[in-house]
């Protein structure tokens, strides 16, 4: 009965580290673009097409100040793939800046 509650015991505790160890590595990272969108439609089809690229999680467009916010998994994407996807769709992009997230 013992060596059981020792071997679930030690089995909890592999199981504990490994989640640990996975949630550490996992980082989302938000990066701004100055985009080249001109009107409604334009900041439509950039939030509904950048949200299928892979590692993309949210995307958010302000048509005032022409700037594109996408929440991404640094371990999928990086700002380079996401600019070249946007460019894809017919618009220059910019990175303004980077921010990581946990």
């Amino acid at each position: 009965m013992k060596k059981l509650m020792f071997i679930l015991l030690g089995i909890a505790l592999m199981v504990a580290n490994t989640t640990e160890t996975y949630a550490q590595k996992k980082v989302d990272k938000t990066v701004v673009y100055e985009v080249s969108m001109h009107c409604k439609s334009c900041k439509a089809k950039i939030e509904r097409d950048l949200a299928f690229e892979k590692g993309v999680k949210e995307v958010t467009a302000t048509l005032d100040e022409k700037l594109v916010t996408v929440k991404y998994d640094d371990a999928k994407t990086t700002p380079e793939k996401i600019a070249e996807a946007i460019k894809k769709l017919g618009y220059e992009a910019k990175v303004v800046e980077e921010k990581k997230k946990s």
